[in-house]
């Protein structure tokens, strides 16, 4: 994820958390997948549904892993951990998706 996102890798102090709870907001990424799946059958929601799961899962644990002190860089574990949560998202989201098709 950080070669995709360069201000995340060249700027290892960046406080990345306020972006990631407005792209991720909880409460709103909660509702619109549950609105979506209330449109779907029931065979597809019991795919769906663990899928949500996931995904709600992942935002708390990017949440939690994006966190640091101020000033201090993030060191290169770090960084993995951090778009190592972001690629699992980013997975789960193109999951979800694939029941679109």
């Amino acid at each position: 994820f950080a070669e995709k996102n360069p201000p995340l890798s060249e700027k290892t102090k960046a406080d990345i958390g306020p972006k990631i709870r407005k792209d991720f907001d909880f409460s709103v990424v909660r509702s619109d997948l549950n609105a979506i799946n209330e449109a779907l059958d029931e065979d597809t929601q019991r795919g769906t549904d663990r899928i949500v799961r996931a995904i709600l899962q992942d935002i708390t644990e990017l949440e939690i892993a994006q966190k640091q002190k101020p000033g201090v860089p993030r060191s290169e574990t770090r960084l993995k951990n951090v778009c190592g949560k972001l690629d699992k998202l980013e997975k789960a989201f193109g999951d979800y998706l694939a029941f679109a098709d």
